[in-house]
């Protein structure tokens, strides 16, 4: 609401103006009103709406309503947009130095991604081995997406689970994309 009022235009132009197009991210963009088609080719997503239970009905999501969650939630992106988006933003090629610096210094969080700490943002996690990585994800009702890498972006993962939830060794498909974090930043040479 911040940007629209000092813009004077509605927050899905101002994200396809400063961001989407100019960074050639033609799979990303802020659904108009409660538009609940996902644009090109995707996954389907698949809920049990938080039931734990492994019997729990399997409900397909794909086509959802998300106005409800707006700026907090609502863009809808690929994997490959993700990917080029989060290597100029850690890369340093949409915020001016200072702003950088901001968004680099984080907090610690609480019953998050285990070993993570917050910025304006972005999000750092240390991985077991001792290497820390950069990025954010997030996740609606089928669909857990994260962007994580090196921080200065030349080194990156991205991906998407499509189901919210996950049985075996993990509790949910956080755990999923931590391991493929650790496969990725903390191989032996």
């Amino acid at each position: 609401m911040i940007i629209e009022r000092a813009t004077g235009r509605a927050l899905a132009e101002e994200i396809a103006g400063r961001i989407s197009r100019p960074f050639g991210l033609t799979g990303t963009y802020l659904p108009h009103g409660s538009d609940p088609t996902i644009h090109g080719p995707h996954s389907r997503h698949y809920t049990k709406l938080f039931q734990t239970d492994p019997g729990a009905p399997v409900h397909d999501a794909t086509e959802l309503d998300s106005s409800m969650f707006w700026a907090a939630g609502g863009m809808i992106s690929t994997a490959g947009d993700l990917n080029r988006f989060f290597r100029a933003l850690l890369g340093g090629r949409i915020l001016p130095p200072d702003q950088q610096r901001d968004m680099f210094t984080t907090v610690p969080t609480r019953d998050w991604i285990p070993n993570a700490a917050y910025g304006l943002g972005v999000s750092s996690v240390r991985l077991p081995c001792g290497e820390t990585v950069w990025g954010m994800g997030g996740a609606l009702f089928g669909s857990w997406s994260y962007a994580y890498g090196a921080r200065d972006g030349e080194r990156m993962v991205t991906t998407n689970v499509n189901g919210d939830w996950s049985n075996g060794d993990w509790d949910d498909p956080i755990g999923i994309f931590t391991d493929l974090l650790q496969a990725k930043f903390c191989r032996r040479s």
